[in-house]
């Protein structure tokens, strides 16, 4: 791979785009579950707060998925897992739509979230294998747009068709995008076709005694609370204890994710020139103040924290990762990603939505939004910790 300054970065943008297409297709369904949670709860007779357990379930798939990816990546190509995990993701959405019950519903959760768990240590390090490493940041930016879009469309699909075709119908529709879209890749990708390191006392040993991937976790805990925490009860939220419609709510959320796009590329291109600790330190003291103001603004207010935050929390995920291939070899990218990933999914995808969701049933939810915002701008004061070396900045 060219590393030097004048590597080019246009060759390499067609695989990048490729990727985004499919993390966008993977995601989608689980992103989905937010806005259309309360039309799912109700149609299978059971409170929203029970309903939020579903994103324990998606987690703890996804979880089981990132420690086993790291295995498979020894027997199986970069490009067959990703085929497999998108696959397997998009079938689940598809049996998702036709369940009548609560316990189908969790296993389907499970599975289809465990499929979504391959993919990330395999796709990142594609991303980073296709791309010069001077423009890690901006590859990854782009294929962060992906996930990004499920933020932006999800809302916005949900305001839209849950009335014609209910949330059956969404997911049916989704999920059939996606097995289209993994039989394209399996046909027409060109990319991928390395294997990655299975975990081993060595190299497990060298990631627990690397001070700066254990830092980079933690942040990844605050920085998933961060975002799927505030968006799978933001919905909830604005419309039972602010008394907004459904379909106003959901247009606002899924419009306030679009500046978000624009701020992912500049956050990567930043990293690229200034480097990780300073840009990751305006990120999380932003986002953090705009969790704070959804929980105590109403009106004008409230409606900038709900803008504000997806902004900033957006470009901590491309910032955060492209740092986390910095911290080991590339043969170890994909495990570093496979470990980085459980906790803060257990802990910030699958135990933050429904403890939020508990403290709105409770009449909580400003108490809930102000502690999370505070956690996210404290965890700054984890950033020295970090060894200063691997830093990146050009």
């Amino acid at each position: 791979m060219n590393t030097t300054k004048h590597s080019r970065f246009t060759p390499s943008l067609p695989s990048v785009l490729f990727l985004m297409l499919m993390i966008f297709f993977g995601m989608m369904p689980k992103t989905l579950l937010s806005p259309l949670l309360l039309r799912i709860s109700n149609d299978l007779g059971i409170s929203f707060d029970r309903a939020s357990l579903f994103f324990l379930s998606s987690s703890a798939g996804f979880i089981s998925g990132l420690l086993i990816s790291g295995f498979l990546t020894r027997f199986f190509t970069h490009k067959w897992i990703i085929v497999t995990a998108i696959f397997s993701t998009s079938l689940a959405a598809v049996f998702l739509s036709m369940v009548h019950s609560e316990l189908s519903f969790h296993l389907l959760m499970f599975a289809g979230s465990l499929a979504l768990g391959l993919y990330p240590g395999s796709g990142i390090t594609t991303v980073t294998s296709v791309t010069p490493e001077v423009h890690h940041g901006k590859a990854i930016a782009i294929h962060e747009i992906g996930p990004n879009l499920t933020f932006i469309l999800a809302p916005i699909i949900s305001a839209a068709f849950a009335p014609i075709i209910g949330w059956r119908g969404i997911l049916l529709m989704v999920g059939t995008g996606g097995v289209a879209a993994t039989f394209l890749l399996a046909i027409l990708g060109r990319f991928g076709n390395e294997h990655g390191e299975a975990p081993n006392f060595k190299n497990l040993a060298e990631l627990a005694k690397n001070r700066s991937f254990w830092v980079i976790s933690v942040l990844f805990t605050v920085g998933v609370a961060a975002s799927m925490g505030v968006f799978s009860v933001l919905p909830t939220y604005m419309m039972v204890e602010q008394g907004l419609p459904e379909q106003f709510v959901n247009n606002l959320v899924g419009i306030s994710r679009i500046t978000g796009i624009a701020m992912l590329l500049i956050a990567g291109a930043f990293t690229d020139r200034f480097g990780f600790r300073p840009v990751i330190t305006v990120i999380l003291l932003v986002t953090g103040s705009a969790t704070i103001l959804i929980g105590l603004g109403h009106g004008k207010l409230l409606i900038a924290g709900v803008f504000l935050q997806p902004l900033f929390v957006g470009a901590f995920f491309p910032v955060t990762i492209n740092e986390l291939t910095k911290v080991t070899v590339p043969e170890r990218r994909s495990l570093a990603v496979a470990l980085a990933f459980p906790i803060s999914n257990l802990v910030g995808g699958g135990a933050t939505p429904p403890l939020m969701a508990a403290a709105g049933s409770r009449g909580m939810f400003t108490e809930a939004f102000v502690a999370l915002g505070i956690i996210t701008m404290a965890s700054v004061a984890l950033l020295p910790l970090m060894s200063r070396k691997s830093e990146s900045g050009n």
